[in-house]
């Protein structure tokens, strides 16, 4: 019997994280009102990841990597086997809100202009309050988390620079136009990147306030750790020179 091809595809980098996957993986499978298929990228782990994903949620497509090839590379290989016209990203360490993909699906089929949908990221920790509500960019060329900081209910939707990568929806013709994120970047600030050059080619971004997941936030690469230090603070320059008229 041949299954209807899927509205969206899911795309979830993940290396040792087979702890956070546990809270994760069930609420984005159990996505509403959209036909979707989850693509499980791991980057060369050694806890139980593959065994325990394809145990419990054999309906998830496992691609093995070797090694970690960091959080760019590890999605486009997941984009490369997409099936779906549109593309969505999550971090392994963000739950979704059970209507979050039908939520930026039905944006993008309202906004035919628009090729990335940014997510409302809260903070899983503490107060309701907001991670990011897409990407800004500043008058130096230094991406933010928008809106970071403020109450969960703040703003409505509107038009932003980008996506945080770690909730989005792209359509797979940006993916293909773009060639996907720069595997240079390792990790962080690829999605600003990738927005910066799809803005070039004439694309737009939505910031869709009701697609809703909560955020456990640096739950990989712990803030201030070098490995983050490192790769947020080359990357940004790199972005500003590659980008940057």
């Amino acid at each position: 019997m041949s299954h209807p091809e899927p509205e969206v595809s899911v795309v979830v980098v993940t290396w040792n994280g087979c702890h956070l996957l546990k809270l994760s993986l069930p609420a984005i499978l159990d996505q509403t009102n959209v036909h979707h298929e989850v693509i499980l990228v791991d980057n060369g782990s050694i806890d139980d990841t593959v065994a325990w994903t394809r145990s419990t949620h054999p309906s998830v497509r496992v691609l093995e990597l070797d090694r970690n090839e960091g959080f760019a590379a590890g999605n486009n290989h997941g984009f490369s086997i997409a099936r779906a016209p549109l593309i969505a990203t999550i971090n392994n360490d963000a739950v979704p809100d059970k209507a979050w993909l039908a939520h930026l699906v039905d944006a993008a089929r309202t906004h035919e202009e628009a090729g990335m949908f940014a997510s409302r990221m809260v903070y899983a920790h503490g107060p309701p309050v907001i991670n990011s509500a897409g990407i800004s960019i500043d008058p130096l060329g230094i991406a933010w988390d928008r809106m970071s900081g403020e109450p969960d209910e703040s703003g409505g939707d509107c038009e932003v620079f980008g996506a945080s990568a770690g909730a989005a929806l792209y359509r797979k013709e940006l993916i293909d136009e773009t060639g996907g994120f720069d595997e240079r970047f390792f990790a962080y600030l690829e999605d600003a990147d990738l927005a910066w050059r799809a803005r070039w080619l004439g694309w737009k971004a939505q910031y869709i306030s009701a697609a809703r997941v909560r955020h456990l936030h640096s739950s990989t690469w712990h803030e201030d750790s070098p490995m983050k230090t490192f790769h947020l603070g080359r990357n940004k320059v790199w972005l500003i020179a590659k980008n940057y008229p």
